[in-house]
């Protein structure tokens, strides 16, 4: 039988091993950010000194500053940088990335720096056809000479370099990019936000842009530049991504990618209905104007701050609100299934209220789950209870409310689950990508009816 020494000298070789396997893919990475002259032996220190502080900066550890020497201090960050772990490094590569990429090659560096991360095979690939490969428009497929075809990298990069773009942006678009890429039947990867990468998918391991059909990747730029750029932005985007149509397929491709948009925009008075109450028969008046309140409220929430984790933001005392005792699986499941049964989430509530208002939005999108079978999955939340939760405004505002706790406890165990936060259903993952860079002027807009439950003379306060 194995003493207690044999066992903590087993964990501590796994330990070592760990260590060295991590240190050697800092290494590696080191290595490609010199080869891209974005880093020199010279520039080390600082480069060591720039990735720990990001790191305490975004995960809210940092340390207080003794009386030391340079060369003690060095030492130190020396040590908590080698401690770091991949997790963490590859988010502080990505600030460092936002920081110091040329912005003309911005995601072709990016894509080779992160393909030294393990890659590890976690499920057997989808083996049925990828659905985007299947050319949505008579432009969508390059038509350049075979060899003069730009990459997926190039693409982007050129529409950063167009547009004046900021890198933190490109890689974001790049990571959504990838991650409807990843969807099949539903499942689909997890984008980690702060690194930017896919994990897991169709493929069964880490989803990257080289993925990706090149002609999926042009759709959805296009799609970018049209329902999203400044129109003095417009036509200079399109020429730089698309050198190989002329103005006219230009305007074509345009139309069509564009008629594609309008299709999959809800802006009726029907379309927001449902996607509060989903296929609910309302009967009355003021209960269709509480919807379309809730509808206004969802229109108005910011989509685009940022989702970094902050660790220790809140606690999940599961007193009261007592914790979620419906499935968050499927809309309508009542029970629990085994997975969710044996889940542990902890109590760490490590996302703010902007944060979780901007989850909820993003999640309920029109195509998946309804706004009123997300808050009875949450429990006992009244609409009026989401609506007012979801008009606050500010990190803070909304933390002593139930919704608060429970759409975090939500969210969390879906994330354990290996579920889409943004939902992916097929008519989505397929047709539209989740591009929501900065597009503050896309707020549905509800018609004026004079017939039943209408809300003509109902003045309502709308986001700009």
């Amino acid at each position: 039988m194995a003493s207690l020494d044999d066992y903590g000298d087993y964990m501590a070789s796994l330990r070592a091993r760990e260590s060295a396997r991590e240190a050697e893919i800092k290494d590696k990475v080191i290595m490609k950010l010199k080869e891209h002259g974005m880093l020199s032996d010279e520039q080390m220190d600082t480069f060591i000194c720039d990735v720990v502080t990001s790191s305490q900066e975004r995960y809210g550890n940092q340390q207080e500053q003794s009386s030391q020497t340079n060369q003690s201090r060095q030492v130190e960050l020396k040590k908590e940088f080698d401690n770091l772990s991949l997790y963490f490094f590859k988010s502080a590569i990505r600030g460092y990335f936002d920081r110091h990429v040329p912005k003309d090659r911005c995601i072709q560096i990016f894509e080779d720096v992160i393909s030294v991360f393990p890659n590890e095979q976690e499920k057997p690939p989808e083996t049925k056809r990828n659905p985007r490969e299947k050319p949505a428009t008579p432009f969508s497929i390059s038509r350049a000479a075979p060899g003069s075809v730009m990459s997926n990298a190039k693409l982007i990069d050129a529409l950063a370099v167009a547009t004046d773009m900021e890198p933190r942006t490109a890689i974001m678009i790049r990571g959504q990019i990838t991650w409807c890429d990843s969807n099949r039947g539903g499942k689909s990867g997890m984008l980690d936000l702060c690194a930017g990468l896919v994990s897991g998918g169709r493929l069964g391991r880490d989803h990257m842009l080289a993925d990706v059909p090149n002609n999926f990747v042009r759709d959805r730029l296009m799609d970018y530049i049209v329902t999203q750029l400044e129109d003095d932005k417009k036509e200079r985007a399109k020429k730089a991504v698309f050198l190989d149509l002329s103005a006219a397929e230009l305007e074509q491709y345009s139309a069509l990618i564009m008629k594609k948009a309008e299709k999959n925009m809800p802006k009726t008075r029907e379309q927001m209905i449902s996607r509060i109450a989903g296929n609910k028969p309302l009967r009355t008046n003021s209960e269709i104007n509480r919807v379309l309140d809730q509808a206004d409220a969802m229109d108005a929430v910011d989509r685009d701050v940022g989702l970094t984790p902050q660790p220790g933001f809140g606690i999940r005392t599961y007193g009261r609100p007592g914790p979620i005792i419906r499935s968050v699986v499927q809309p309508g499941w009542k029970e629990l299934t085994s997975e969710e049964l044996r889940l542990d989430i902890g109590t760490d509530i490590d996302l703010d209220c902007d944060q979780i208002r901007a989850m909820i939005v993003l999640f309920i999108n029109g195509k998946g789950w309804a706004a009123d079978q997300f808050r009875l999955t949450l429990g006992n939340v009244s609409r009026p209870d989401l609506t007012a939760f979801l008009i606050q405004r500010g990190p803070k505002e909304g933390i002593n409310s139930p919704v608060f706790q429970l759409a975090w406890e939500f969210f969390k165990k879906r994330e354990a689950l290996g579920l889409p936060l943004i939902d992916a259903s097929l008519e989505i993952s397929e047709d539209t990508a989740v591009l929501q860079e900065g597009d503050t002027n896309r707020t549905n807009k509800r018609q004026s009816t004079n017939g039943e439950g209408s809300s003509s003379g109902r003045k309502r306060t709308r986001r700009a």
